[in-house]
């Protein structure tokens, strides 16, 4: 499984995406990965993709699981589908994540 998170605009109106593969994790942490990935929804939400905020955030996630599945969902900062903040949480704090930073 891995999970991508591109993270975009805010005051410098960066694009960082996250890559965090569970093949770099030890098996307490992957497990960890794919409960967080289980209780998040990925269906897309009515509204604007863009940040509501200004100088916010807007998402992107997918995730490839191991079988070639996709899934993935944008989002506006502030308005995460149900589960979604911890997963952010966790992909971000994973020293093993790969990051990407442009303009």
């Amino acid at each position: 499984m891995r999970v991508t998170v591109v993270r975009a605009g805010g005051i410098a109106g960066m694009v960082v995406t996250t890559t965090l593969d569970a093949a770099d994790l030890d098996d307490a942490r992957t497990e960890a990965l794919r409960t967080l990935v289980a209780g998040c929804s990925f269906r897309e939400r009515s509204g604007p993709v863009a940040p509501a905020l200004r100088d916010g955030f807007s998402y992107e996630v997918t995730v490839d699981d191991d079988d070639g599945a996709r899934q993935g969902v944008r989002f506006a900062q502030g308005t995460a589908p149900e589960g979604m903040d911890a997963l952010l949480r966790f992909v971000d704090d994973e020293p093993a994540g790969r990051r990407e930073t442009r303009r």
